[in-house]
Protein backbone atom coordinates (compact mmCIF):
# COMPACT_ATOMS: atom_id res chain seq x y z
CA UNK A 1 0.00 0.00 0.00
CA UNK A 2 0.98 3.48 -1.17
CA UNK A 3 1.89 5.98 1.68
CA UNK A 4 -0.99 8.16 -0.23
CA UNK A 5 -3.72 5.09 0.33
CA UNK A 6 -2.08 4.71 4.14
CA UNK A 7 -2.98 8.43 4.89
CA UNK A 8 -5.68 8.80 3.07
CA UNK A 9 -7.62 5.44 4.68
CA UNK A 10 -6.05 6.48 8.25
CA UNK A 11 -6.58 10.31 8.09
CA UNK A 12 -8.15 12.19 4.84
CA UNK A 13 -11.17 9.95 5.73
CA UNK A 14 -11.67 11.50 9.23
CA UNK A 15 -11.72 14.54 8.62
CA UNK A 16 -15.39 15.78 9.12
CA UNK A 17 -15.56 18.17 6.01
CA UNK A 18 -14.93 14.92 3.66
CA UNK A 19 -17.70 13.24 1.96
CA UNK A 20 -15.85 11.37 -0.33
CA UNK A 21 -11.88 10.60 -1.73
CA UNK A 22 -10.99 8.31 -4.48
CA UNK A 23 -7.20 7.46 -5.11
CA UNK A 24 -5.69 6.60 -8.90
CA UNK A 25 -2.85 5.78 -10.71
CA UNK A 26 -1.71 8.22 -13.12
CA UNK A 27 -3.63 6.31 -15.81
CA UNK A 28 -7.08 6.42 -13.90
CA UNK A 29 -6.83 2.86 -12.35
CA UNK A 30 -8.69 3.24 -9.31
CA UNK A 31 -6.65 1.87 -6.21
CA UNK A 32 -8.77 3.27 -3.27
CA UNK A 33 -12.59 4.90 -2.83
CA UNK A 34 -14.37 5.89 0.41
CA UNK A 35 -17.69 7.40 0.11
CA UNK A 36 -20.73 7.57 -1.63
CA UNK A 37 -19.20 7.56 -5.08
CA UNK A 38 -18.86 6.13 -8.73
CA UNK A 39 -14.87 5.98 -8.13
CA UNK A 40 -13.46 4.72 -11.39
CA UNK A 41 -15.78 7.28 -13.42
CA UNK A 42 -14.29 10.00 -11.21
CA UNK A 43 -11.10 8.85 -11.12
CA UNK A 44 -10.18 8.36 -14.42
CA UNK A 45 -12.18 12.55 -14.88
CA UNK A 46 -9.67 13.18 -12.57
CA UNK A 47 -6.35 11.91 -14.31
CA UNK A 48 -7.84 13.41 -17.41
CA UNK A 49 -8.16 16.89 -15.94
CA UNK A 50 -4.85 16.09 -14.10
CA UNK A 51 -3.15 15.43 -17.60
CA UNK A 52 -4.95 18.17 -19.97
CA UNK A 53 -3.62 20.42 -16.62
CA UNK A 54 -0.18 19.12 -16.37
CA UNK A 55 0.11 20.50 -20.55
CA UNK A 56 -1.24 23.37 -20.20
CA UNK A 57 0.86 24.36 -16.83
CA UNK A 58 3.99 23.21 -19.19
CA UNK A 59 2.47 25.20 -22.12
CA UNK A 60 2.30 28.61 -19.80
CA UNK A 61 5.73 28.05 -18.71
CA UNK A 62 4.19 27.09 -15.19
CA UNK A 63 5.37 23.69 -14.46
CA UNK A 64 3.75 20.81 -13.36
CA UNK A 65 0.72 20.59 -11.39
CA UNK A 66 0.42 20.01 -7.42
CA UNK A 67 -3.49 19.90 -7.04
CA UNK A 68 -6.52 22.31 -8.46
CA UNK A 69 -9.70 22.90 -6.71
CA UNK A 70 -13.56 22.68 -9.03
CA UNK A 71 -16.36 24.13 -7.24
CA UNK A 72 -20.11 24.07 -7.12
CA UNK A 73 -22.69 25.33 -5.05
CA UNK A 74 -23.18 21.62 -3.41
CA UNK A 75 -19.11 20.27 -3.10
CA UNK A 76 -15.36 21.27 -3.52
CA UNK A 77 -13.56 18.62 -5.35
CA UNK A 78 -9.36 18.75 -4.74
CA UNK A 79 -7.50 16.91 -7.33
CA UNK A 80 -3.54 16.29 -6.54
CA UNK A 81 -0.65 14.51 -7.10
CA UNK A 82 1.26 12.72 -5.12
CA UNK A 83 4.23 10.09 -6.01
CA UNK A 84 2.64 9.03 -9.39
CA UNK A 85 -1.02 8.85 -7.53
CA UNK A 86 -3.85 11.12 -8.13
CA UNK A 87 -6.14 12.12 -5.32
CA UNK A 88 -9.48 13.21 -5.36
CA UNK A 89 -11.09 14.77 -2.58
CA UNK A 90 -14.80 16.07 -2.36
CA UNK A 91 -15.64 18.20 0.38
CA UNK A 92 -19.32 19.79 1.61
CA UNK A 93 -18.65 22.89 -0.16
CA UNK A 94 -20.28 24.81 3.13
CA UNK A 95 -16.21 24.13 4.78
CA UNK A 96 -13.59 26.85 4.22
CA UNK A 97 -11.63 25.29 1.89
CA UNK A 98 -8.90 27.28 2.80
CA UNK A 99 -8.75 25.60 6.59
CA UNK A 100 -9.32 22.35 4.70
CA UNK A 101 -6.05 22.50 2.36
CA UNK A 102 -4.53 23.51 5.37
CA UNK A 103 -5.44 20.06 7.40
CA UNK A 104 -4.21 18.41 4.15
CA UNK A 105 -0.80 19.81 3.86
CA UNK A 106 -0.11 18.84 7.57
CA UNK A 107 -1.64 15.26 6.87
CA UNK A 108 1.07 14.87 4.14
CA UNK A 109 3.63 16.02 5.90
CA UNK A 110 3.30 13.10 8.51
Amino acid sequence: MSNLRHIAKNQIVKFPEVVALVITDEGGALLETSGDIDGEACGAIHAVIVQTLHRCGETLGLGELQRTTLTTPRRSCLIATYDREIIGIYVDASSPLTAFEKKLESAMRR
